[in-house]
C-alpha cells in the first residue's frame, strides 16, 4: 500500500462522537477532575480484582501481517458459537465492520464468514427503537452504514450488536457482550484483498478503542516475518502503557503528534522547526498510523534524508528506478546482508520520546534483490492538507501504546515475546 489509507467514511446513521482534544491551557480545576474520576474507577477496578468479581480485562488478540505485508492483521472471534474473522487494525478507522453472510462481491475473505443467523447474540439495530431487547425491526428501519476509503474500498450494510471473544494473559478467554459493529453486506475491494473487516481504532463513539476501555497497545516485531507468533493488540485496562509518552491530538478521526526533529546516527538533521507544524487550516501535522505501509514526509525533509543515504552509501550501490512510482529511492542489494552497520535513523517527538528506525524499518525489500527507502514525498500521496503519516514499517520493533482519555502515546522498543505472558 504505496499510499497511506485516507479515511473518508459517512456514516449514514448518525450518531454523537466524543472527540477528546489536548488541551495545553488545560485549568488546574479541570486536571483534578480528571484524576480523580479516573483514580476512582481505578480503585474501583482494583478492588473488583481483588475480590475476584472481574476477570482480568487485557482483551488480547494475536496480529499478523497481511500476505501481501502492507497491512497488519487481528484475529477476533464474533458472535456464539465464536467464528474467528481476520480483520485489518486500522487505527484511523472510526467502526469495527466485518463482513456477514450472505454478502455481496465478498469473494476473497479470509475463512468462514459471519453468519448472524446463526449466531445466538446477535441484535440487530434498528433506525426506530423498537421498545424491548432482542426484537425484530422492519428490513427498510434497519440501521445503514457505509464507509469508504481513499483507495476506492468501501462496505455497506447494516449496524448490530454481537459478542466477541478475546484471549486473556492467563491464556483463558473472556466474552465482551454489546459492541456495536457493521455487518457488511456489500463490499467493494481495493487492490490489497484478503481480509474479514476493518477493526476500527481511533477515538469516535463507535471504533472498538473506544468501546473497549478507550486505551490499547498493539506489539509489532517484523512485517517480513510471516510466522511470528508474538504481535499482539490489547485492548482495555490491561493495555501496556510503557515507554516514552508523548501527547496526541485526535483530529479528524486521526491520531496527530508532535514531531520535532529527525537525527541519522549521531547527526541531526537540519530541518526548520515548523516543518512538522500544524498549520491555521488545519494542514500538515504528523499522523500516526497503522493503515499506511511506508512513512511520508514533506518533501524538502525526504530529499534532505535521501542526501544522507546517498552519502552513506557512497558509490557502493547502483540505484534503481522505480517507473511506477519514480519518487521512491531503490538500489540494488538485500538490506540484511549488505546494510549491516547502516546508523539507527530517529524521529523525535515532543516530551523527549523518540522512535528509532533501523535498517529494517527505514528500508524495504521491494524484491529479492531490490531494497528502497520506505519514507516518501507527502506530495506522492494526492491529498491536499500534506499531513505527514509515520506509517506502520516505522513501528515495528515497538510497542504502542494509547490512553484515549488523557491523550498520550507511548513509544517502548521492545521484543514483543516480552510481551506475550
Amino acid at each position: 500500500m504505496l499510499k497511506p489509507k485516507r479515511l473518508v467514511t459517512e456514516l449514514i446513521h448518525q450518531r454523537s462522537v466524543h472527540h477528546p482534544h489536548y488541551n495545553q491551557s488545560e485549568t488546574a480545576k479541570e486536571r483534578i477532575e480528571l484524576d480523580i474520576q479516573n483514580s476512582i474507577a481505578r480503585v474501583m477496578y482494583l478492588h473488583a480484582r481483588i475480590e475476584g468479581t472481574m476477570a482480568a480485562s487485557d482483551h488480547r488478540t494475536q496480529l499478523s501481517p497481511s500476505s501481501s505485508g502492507r497491512t497488519i492483521m487481528a484475529n477476533i472471534s464474533v458472535g456464539q458459537p465464536p467464528t474467528p474473522q481476520l480483520v485489518v487494525m486500522d487505527t484511523a478507522s472510526e467502526i469495527f465492520w466485518i463482513m456477514c453472510n450472505p454478502c455481496t462481491n465478498c469473494d476473497q475473505h479470509l475463512g468462514q464468514l459471519f453468519g448472524p443467523s446463526k449466531s445466538s447474540t446477535y441484535i440487530q439495530l434498528c433506525s426506530t427503537p423498537c421498545g424491548f431487547r432482542g426484537c425484530n425491526c422492519h428490513p427498510l428501519d434497519r440501521s445503514p452504514f457505509i464507509i469508504t476509503y481513499a483507495d476506492n474500498s468501501s462496505a455497506s450494510g447494516t449496524l448490530g450488536y454481537e459478542t466477541l471473544v478475546f484471549e486473556t494473559s492467563d491464556e483463558g478467554s473472556i466474552q465482551i457482550p454489546n459492541i456495536e459493529f457493521g455487518c457488511g453486506r456489500d463490499i467493494v475491494y481495493n487492490n490489497d484483498p484478503g481480509y474479514n473487516g476493518i477493526l476500527g481504532l481511533n477515538n469516535a463513539r463507535m471504533s472498538l478503542a473506544s468501546q473497549i476501555g478507550h486505551k490499547f497497545s498493539y506489539c509489532i516485531g517484523s512485517l517480513a516475518d510471516k510466522s511470528s507468533n508474538y504481535n499482539q493488540l490489547i485492548l482495555g485496562e490491561g493495555a501496556d502503557l510503557e515507554g516514552y509518552p508523548t501527547h496526541f491530538q485526535a483530529l479528524r478521526g486521526m491520531y496527530y503528534i508532535t514531531m520535532e526533529g529527525i537525527s541519522v546516527g549521531e547527526r541531526r538533521l537540519d530541518i526548520p522547526p515548523a516543518t512538522f507544524e500544524m498549520k491555521e487550516n488545519d494542514a500538515g501535522g504528523v499522523i500516526i498510523d497503522t493503515g499506511s505501509t511506508l512513512t511520508y514526509l514533506p518533501d524538502d525533509v525526504q530529499n534532505l534524508l535521501y542526501k544522507e543515504v546517498r552519502n552513506i552509501l557512497g558509490r557502493s550501490f547502483r540505484k534503481v528506478i522505480i517507473e511506477t512510482y519514480p519518487w521512491l529511492y531503490c538500489y540494488l542489494g538485500v538490506v540484511s546482508r549488505d546494510l549491516v552497520g547502516f546508523p539507527v535513523v530517529t524521529f523525535h517527538f515532543a516530551q523527549g520520546a523518540d522512535l528509532a528506525l533501523d535498517t529494517g524499518s527505514f528500508f524495504e525489500q521491494l524484491t529479492d534483490s531490490v531494497f528502497c527507502m520506505a519514507i516518501g514525498p507527502v506530495s506522492a500521496t494526492g491529498v491536499d492538507n500534506r499531513s505527514s503519516v509515520i506509517g506502520l514499517l516505522a513501528q515495528q520493533g515497538y510497542n504502542v501504546g494509547y490512553d484515549l482519555l488523557n491523550q498520550i502515546v507511548y513509544f517502548q522498543r521492545i521484543d514483543c515475546q516480552l510481551l506475550s505472558g
